[in-house]
């Protein structure tokens, strides 16, 4: 049990939805593969509190990504496509983490987060419902919320519609940051890459 003496703060305005700017990145592996990721129609809609908690923040967002690998030598051994974001909280709170919601082969499992940053749970390709986390202070922790492997033709895609986003027991600003993230093993090399968004507050 923590206590304190808290300052109540007027509750903040909350703006229209906003549309964030498209992510691009093309890159060539050690050994030749043509390596393409992009992140669009990226909207995060930063809402009230359900419960009129003042240390907590809520958003729904929407996310679109994409990746694709083309020629190369030899053939791809393994592939991770994730998408998600990351949250990072100002102050002082709780730890752990939770993951939960409506789940059609997509999140769910809970975990913690602590010294050794771990986090448990799964992830599957069609997730709905909610991400939920509690922050450790100055610490960004990644929220994956799909992934799938590249198909067959070097392909994969990603896309998220108003998933719920959750961070309880923060006393101050909450920032996040969408990310995609592509993994590829060849009979050549392991290459990994990533694209990020804009920091926004929720």
């Amino acid at each position: 049990m923590v206590v304190g003496v808290a300052v109540l703060q007027a509750p903040p305005v909350f703006a229209e939805p906003v549309t964030m700017q498209p992510e691009d990145l093309d890159q060539v592996t050690p050994d030749g593969w043509h390596i393409h990721l992009n992140s669009y129609n990226e909207v995060v809609n930063s809402i009230p509190n359900l419960a009129n908690a003042s240390n907590s923040r809520e958003a729904f967002v929407n996310l679109y990504s994409s990746a694709a690998v083309s020629g190369g030598q030899g053939s791809i051994l393994d592939s991770l496509f994730i998408m998600g974001y990351q949250l990072g909280c100002q102050s002082d709170v709780s730890s752990g983490l939770q993951l939960g919601g409506a789940v059609s082969g997509g999140v769910s499992g809970t975990g913690s987060l602590g010294s050794s940053n771990s986090i448990g749970g799964s992830v599957g390709g069609g997730a709905t419902g909610y991400v939920q986390t509690d922050l450790e202070p100055g610490v960004i922790v990644d929220l994956p919320m799909s992934n799938m492997a590249l198909n067959p033709a070097g392909r994969a895609t990603l896309d998220i519609t108003n998933l719920h986003v959750k961070v309880d027991a923060c006393g101050g600003d909450v920032t996040i940051r969408s990310y995609a993230y592509l993994r590829i093993s060849t009979t050549g090399a392991h290459s990994s890459y990533a694209i990020y968004g804009e920091p926004i507050k929720i």
